[in-house]
Formats: C-alpha cells, sequence, structure tokens
C-alpha cells in the first residue's frame, strides 16, 4: 500500500479484513493521529463516522451542512491547520454503488496555476482555534516534502494568487484527471496522500443514504 501511495497518490483495497475494527486496521497500516487527544476540548473522534446528512442536520462547520446530499467539492482535509495531516483514511461499514468518492492529483492545478504563484496564495482560516493556523499558503514544504492545500468553505483567499487559484478550482479544466472510487464492499479501504491529492465525495441518491464511512488521519503509512 505505501509503494501505491507514492507512485499514484491513493491505494485502494478491496473488503481489508472486514470483520476487523476500523482502528485495528488503521493501526496496522500506518501511525494514527490521535485527534480526541490532540483537541481534547473538540469532542472529535479517532475514528470519525461519515454517513450522508442533509443541510438541516448538521451544523455548518461540516461539509454537509453546507452541501447536503449534493457533490462536495476537492479539498483538503483539514486545509486550515498549521500542517494538515499527511494520509486519511476512508474504510468502508456500509457500502453503495453509486457514491462516488472523487480524486484529483494536484499536478495538474500546478500546471494552470503554477507553483511559484501557489507559494505565493495565502489564504486565511475561517475561524482561529489552538491547532489552527490564521494564515496558510497553497504550498508549502515540511521536512522536504510538498505541502499543497485547498478548500473553498475553511479557507478564504488573501491576495491575487489565492483568488487565481479560487477561480481555476471553480473551472472543470482538469476533470479528465479526476479518478473516481467506489467503496461498496465492508472492510473496502481507501488510503489518500493528503499532501499531494484532493478529494471530495459524490452525489447521494435517495436509495444510497444508508451509506457509512468511517476515516483515519495517519501521520505515516507504514505497510
Amino acid at each position: 500500500m505505501l509503494a501505491e501511495v507514492a507512485q499514484c497518490g491513493f491505494s485502494l483495497r478491496r473488503a481489508l479484513a472486514p470483520r476487523l475494527p476500523t482502528i485495528e486496521v488503521a493501526q496496522a497500516l500506518g501511525i494514527v493521529i490521535n485527534v480526541e487527544a490532540l483537541l481534547p476540548s473538540r469532542s472529535i473522534p479517532t475514528v470519525q463516522s461519515l454517513r450522508p446528512r442533509t443541510r438541516s442536520e448538521v451544523g455548518h462547520n461540516q461539509y454537509s451542512g453546507h452541501y447536503g446530499l449534493g457533490t462536495f467539492p476537492l479539498h483538503t482535509d483539514l486545509a486550515h491547520w498549521a500542517l494538515p495531516p499527511r494520509y486519511f483514511l476512508l474504510r468502508c461499514v456500509v457500502g453503495s454503488n453509486d457514491v462516488c468518492t472523487h480524486i484529483l492529483p494536484w499536478a495538474p492545478i500546478v500546471d494552470m496555476v503554477g507553483a511559484p504563484e501557489l507559494r505565493k496564495a495565502v489564504f486565511a482560516a475561517r475561524k482561529r482555534r489552538i491547532g489552527y493556523s490564521g494564515l496558510v499558503r497553497a504550498m508549502s514544504h515540511h521536512d522536504g516534502t510538498a505541502v499543497l492545500r485547498w478548500d473553498p468553505i475553511f479557507l478564504t483567499p488573501l491576495n491575487q494568487y489565492a483568488k487565481v487559484l479560487a477561480s481555476t478550482m471553480r473551472g472543470s479544466a482538469w476533470n479528465n484527471e479526476v479518478a473516481e472510487v467506489v467503496l461498496n464492499q465492508p472492510g473496502d479501504t481507501l488510503v489518500i496522500d493528503n499532501w499531494r491529492m484532493l478529494h471530495g465525495r459524490g452525489e447521494v441518491l435517495p436509495h444510497s443514504r444508508a451509506r457509512h464511512i468511517e476515516r483515519v488521519y495517519l501521520s505515516e503509512v507504514h505497510q
């Protein structure tokens, strides 16, 4: 899985140990970020349960509060953190045959906007909290590795370079580069490099409301 993530930016394993709890699978694959310990006041579990919700069912601090059962735009998870989690794992509990996870490498966006411009693109986090940075750049580096980030809700463009990126992401020139992954079997496990890839969720139709995915953030993948 590590080799595939390094090459492609993501890796999918079908029906991986479906009877094991997600936390055990995540611990076997890498180093789990203990969100509960990192942000004890936020009551965010380390294993997060993702279920389709209408806009009226949740607040605006969640994607469902903005988009409901519609398509979630491409984004970086926790883009407003000083350093977003390097990887995250999506694991199927109850699958659906017609709800896709969309995955886009940053490469076509970098080609369109330009790496120097992305390094100058400055955003403000929507809210400042402990563990979050007030200002972030679309492209930065951590231990010699590029960190790219984008989020249409939680990041506000502050300069012209950031506005160009926002305009590019509202376009569709990169659509043919988007991969679609369906998690439809219990245990289906998708690991995504959060620094190299953008992701989103497809529309949820009424018959797919039972879809249930669990998410865990990882600082390393070692399998």
